[in-house]
């Protein structure tokens, strides 16, 4: 059975939630914790300060750990950014590769914004920019969102926004070597964005579709910044059919 290395943005909870759970019928799933978001590797990523730390952690560590059936890469929001720069320094070792509204490639002009303020923004804004229904959200946690964290979710959440902060804020959600490497990604590749997202607006994703050799670009429509998580059962059919040639 092929295996799905997902790659969670920063603020979903730990696991296979929403349609990971459906592709698990189909996929061996692997859903690691980055490091610094809770893990027994936290201390020593208090010295890394990219997200290039991060992939040359994963390519060094889980992902030979997974490379005796087909390996399947994805990555969503900040894990797309990870899977990104993972996917440019060893594409032979991925049969694919999905994007969902990543960050870490910036396309406009030095002055103007790619991405929304992820790290100014409280709770609330992102929810309402990052949900088509914000009313709907679920599986999200961050410092003060939801309601009645325990004390120790509750240090969790500002652990995770620190560790964040520390891989993305300069250059904000980005590194300025990337786009030179887009290239060598050489995989089939599928870039998945929802209509009504406005942390990453769809049209950078799909223009940054259009800088990867094989890839191709899909709008899933009432979704916002998070559709594995918003549209579980279109996304499901989406990336089944993308991972395993099966017409939705």
């Amino acid at each position: 059975m092929s295996t799905l290395l997902f790659l969670h943005d920063a603020d979903v909870l730990p696991g296979p939630v929403g349609a990971l759970t459906l592709l698990a019928d189909d996929l061996d799933i692997d859903v690691p914790r980055h490091p610094g978001f809770g893990t027994p590797m936290d201390d020593t990523a208090q010295e890394w300060d990219s997200v290039a730390d991060l992939a040359q952690h994963y390519l060094s560590g889980p992902v030979t750990d997974l490379t005796n059936s087909p390996l399947h890469l994805a990555g969503a929001g900040f894990g797309g950014w990870i899977a990104l720069e993972m996917a440019v320094r060893a594409p032979h070792l991925f049969a694919s590769l999905t994007l969902v509204s990543p960050y870490g490639v910036k396309l406009s002009g030095p002055t103007e914004p790619d991405f929304a303020d992820i790290l100014l923004l409280d709770p609330t804004e992102i929810v309402e920019l990052g949900w088509a229904d914000p009313t709907a959200c679920h599986d999200l946690r961050m410092p003060g969102f939801p309601t009645g964290l325990t004390d120790t979710e509750y240090e969790q959440t500002f652990a995770d926004r620190a560790a964040l902060s520390r891989y993305a804020w300069k250059p904000f959600l980005h590194d300025p070597r990337l786009r030179r490497w887009l290239h060598l990604a050489t995989m089939p590749t599928l870039v998945i964005a929802g209509t009504h997202d406005r942390l990453v607006p769809p049209r950078h994703s799909a223009a940054l579709a259009d800088l990867l050799p094989s890839a191709r670009f899909v709008e899933l429509p009432h979704a916002g910044h998070y559709p594995y998580l918003e549209r579980p059962d279109e996304f499901h059919r989406l990336l089944r059919s993308f991972l395993i040639g099966e017409a939705p």
